[in-house]
């Protein structure tokens, strides 16, 4: 016989055809071994002659092949039914399995790649939305086809040509410790598109990494199976052990332990004894609550001279089981490839900045050779035909035009030429102003890159007032994002607001809190400000403002709106450690939620006799928000606020009590104190606490009702020390005492792959519960957005 030393092939699914991931493959009964990559391709080498070949797969019966002088030997596995193994127990009562567990988990420090000092790499990224047939039909008479079955025909006759949509990508990423990143898109070719400003990247599947206590898995975050105390959460088997060469590979089942309620995965691990690494990982959510199916397969491989573990292969498979398309089910496939590593680059910190995603200017223009310098195989007849079928729809239909349009719907606006209709002002809903109209328009990048003009009007039907608006702004120094910005409006404020820079919009339809405003103050602002980024994390924004403010709270019969006027120097600054973006959809979007606290200072100082200004006083305003996470206990989001102020303010400059509740709104608006109406209490100095526990589905997961389980309690204390000047008929209150709120919210009771609907319930108490205990006790709507 001849004596084979190397084989090599494809290991497939009998049934599917499909290619099989990660398949242990032992050479002479344990001599060495290898595994299948994410393509099923194996290769194996033996100083020895291999006279054996063991194929074993979790769910799939063993093959035993004797190679005789073949060399390249492909193999099909028959599917059965997975059964998991009895745990064996010793006397000591523990599964062995453990001690390899609570060993990956003693070594997983030296295997993040966050403690590298840096490293650079290329990957290759390829995404494929495509459908499935969800199951047989019986089509024998064409004839008599009802209208879904004839679009069902048409549907399958479309997949077997091509998929529905193809998207390729090449990107250079970059670390530097602690937590500087940068990756920029050097090529990305779209079906149907000529020039596609945005590409596949593989952020989600990179960032997932059982070495977290918390892995990100595509916006939830799950217990690791390697986390410290792992081993009473997780049931874990031994399903093989895999020889390769010196080392040995066990390959390891694991779920939630019956009984175990958290945000919990399932799998396989793949754990080799060099190191006690993760040398393969497959993971899916174990809940039967998710809307999604996800599942996420890992390949690691050791590199570099220090023979660091890295990953090379990342496949991804994203099922929508609600969506169906003509009897099919839709899926989307990413696979990303990860080469040109080097953990020795030379980096410097300047070379990072809070961007960290970007396109190069010619990424779109580059040739079909490009990317096939980084495929690991030349495209298959089905995806040439999409680029080729969807290309030619594409130009047919202006399909870059359309793209163009929904960038900038994202942005919430509509180009018309050089200038973009502005959807911010479109339409409003609030109790003081009722049905709001208006119409905004803004210069965009194709009049100017540099500088930028807009306007706005508005009507509300039930104040039957016009408001209307102007702004104008030019970028000094890019680099620093320095801009100089003027603003005129005359529209409604909150009386006793905060006015913190920098922080977020608040979307198409306006603050949930500002909707249930019943008083507004009518102003007449005038302002210039000078903004930018100060340090890397650190944004400054310093302004010179003038405002007539007319207070409806403070109106009395039969006499016109009292009158302040106001002339304020403001300083603001907003530090975000961490922050990073990703430039697409012709705007900057928040990368992933912010991990560490994020820090608003501001002092305003008012200018008695400076540009009309009656007033003189000093403001100081603190905001700190931190979200903090628990292997155990969910997330915990915390909000400290402040403010202080001395001298001479009026009203509409102090604080009121940041309430949240109106008697016609029964919706929670996530902001304020939600049992407390907005004008019940004032302040000229206060703090406030607002602190919420998602529990996720820990505590109340079955079958049928899984909502996510959210604690509130919300801690508010002020008073008013300063004199005011105003004559006013209103009974001021302030929170000397310490007001107090508690709730529980059940979210998501009715929730789809895209939002949910929920129920929370609020309690007043402390030194102003009200004397009925049935108007302490709130309800409202929650609603949320899980995309």
């Amino acid at each position: 016989m001849a004596q084979v030393q190397q084989v090599q092939g494809t290991v497939r699914d009998a049934a599917t055809s499909e290619r099989l991931p990660f398949v242990s493959i032992v050479a002479n009964e344990g001599e060495t071994g290898t595994t299948t990559n994410l393509e099923g391709e194996y290769h194996l080498r033996h100083q020895r002659p291999i006279y054996s070949l063991r194929f074993s797969y979790v769910g799939y019966l063993p093959q035993t092949i004797r190679p005789d002088s073949v060399e390249s030997i492909n193999v099909q596995l028959q599917p059965t039914a997975a059964r998991l193994q009895e745990v064996v127990v010793l006397g000591s009562g523990e599964n062995p399995v453990h001690r390899i567990i609570r060993l990956a988990t003693q070594h997983r420090e030296q295997h993040r790649l966050q403690n590298l000092d840096s490293y650079t790499c290329r990957t290759y990224n390829k995404f494929i939305l495509t459908a499935n047939d969800v199951g047989e039909q019986e089509l024998r008479d064409t004839l008599q086809l009802s209208r879904r079955d004839s679009a069902y025909l048409k549907m399958r006759n479309l997949l077997s040509k091509q998929h529905l949509f193809l998207l390729e990508s090449v990107t250079d990423y970059a670390f530097l410790k602690p937590n500087l990143t940068k990756e920029t898109v050097l090529a990305t070719r779209v079906s149907g598109l000529q020039q596609p400003s945005f590409g596949v990247v593989a952020a989600e599947a990179r960032e997932f990494s059982v070495y977290d206590d918390l892995p990100v898995f595509f916006g939830k975050r799950y217990l690791s199976p390697i986390s410290p105390g792992s081993t009473r959460k997780y049931n874990f088997v031994l399903q093989e052990t895999l020889v390769q060469g010196a080392d040995t590979v066990f390959v390891i089942s694991f779920k939630p332990e019956q009984g175990k309620n958290f945000e919990g995965l399932e799998g396989l691990l793949y754990i080799n004894s060099s190191g006690w690494a993760v040398q393969n990982v497959l993971a899916q959510s174990a809940g039967n609550d998710d809307k999604r199916n996800i599942q996420l397969q890992q390949q690691y491989e050791r590199v570099g001279a220090q023979q660091q573990w890295f990953p090379r292969e990342l496949d991804v498979e994203l099922t929508i089981p609600q969506l169906s398309l003509n009897g099919h089910q839709p899926y989307a496939h990413m696979r990303t490839y990860v080469t040109n590593i080097n953990l020795n680059p030379n980096l410097r910190r300047s070379e990072f900045g809070v961007v960290a995603l970007k396109h190069a200017p010619d990424a779109h223009r580059q040739p079909d050779s490009f990317f096939q310098a980084y495929r690991p195989d030349s495209l298959t007849q089905l995806e040439q035909r999409t680029y080729e079928r969807l290309d030619s729809v594409g130009r047919a239909q202006k399909l870059d035009r359309t793209v163009r349009t929904l960038e900038y719907l994202m942005s919430k606006q509509i180009p018309v030429g050089p200038v973009s209709l502005n959807l911010r002002h479109l339409l409003r809903l609030s109790d003081f102003e009722g049905l709001r109209l208006g119409l905004g328009l803004r210069t965009n990048n194709r009049l100017s890159e540099r500088f930028q003009v807009g306007g706005y009007w508005g009507y509300g039907f039930k104040d039957d007032e016009a408001k209307y608006g102007a702004d104008a702004s030019v970028i000094l120094w890019q680099p620093m994002a320095l801009q100089l910005k003027a603003i005129y409006f005359e529209d409604v404020l909150e009386t006793g607001g905060r006015r913190l820079v920098f922080e977020e919009g608040s979307g198409l339809l306006g603050s949930l809190r500002r909707a249930l405003l019943e008083d507004m103050d009518y102003t007449t602002h005038k302002s210039i400000a000078l903004q930018g980024r100060v340090l890397r994390y650190l944004q400054a924004n310093a302004q010179l403002r003038q405002e007539e403010r007319r207070s409806t709270l403070l109106e009395q019969e039969g006499q016109s709106l009292p009158t302040f006027h106001l002339s304020e120097a403001v300083l603001g600054l907003r530090y975000a450690p961490g922050e990073k973006y990703m430039q697409q959809f012709n705007r900057l979007v928040p990368l992933s939620r912010q991990e560490h606290p994020v820090l608003w200072l501001q002092y305003t100082r008012g200018l008695d006799g400076f540009l009309d200004g009656d007033y003189g006083y000093d403001k100081y305003d603190l905001r700190l928000e931190a979200l903090l996470r628990h292997r155990t206990f969910g997330e915990s989001n915390i909000i400290l606020a402040g403010g202080w102020i001395t001298g001479n303010a009026p009203l509409v400059s102090r604080y009121n009590g940041y309430g949240s509740f109106n008697p016609e709104y029964k919706v929670y608006t996530g902001e304020g104190f939600e049992t407390l109406q907005p004008y019940e209490f004032f302040s000229d100095r206060y703090g406030a606490l607002f602190f919420s526990q998602n529990f996720g589905k820990r505590l109340l997961n079955t079958r049928f009702f899984a909502p996510d389980l959210v604690a509130v309690t919300n801690i508010g204390i002020g008073s008013l020390e300063e004199p005011l000047q105003e004559a006013t008929e209103l009974q001021l209150n302030s929170m000397r005492k310490g007001f107090f709120e508690s709730g529980l919210m059940l979210n998501n009771i009715i929730s789809s792959p895209f939002s949910g609907v929920g129920v929370g319930a609020f309690y007043r108490y402390g030194p102003y519960a009200l004397d009925e205990d049935k108007d302490n006790l709130r309800i409202k709507l929650t609603i949320s957005l899980l995309f």
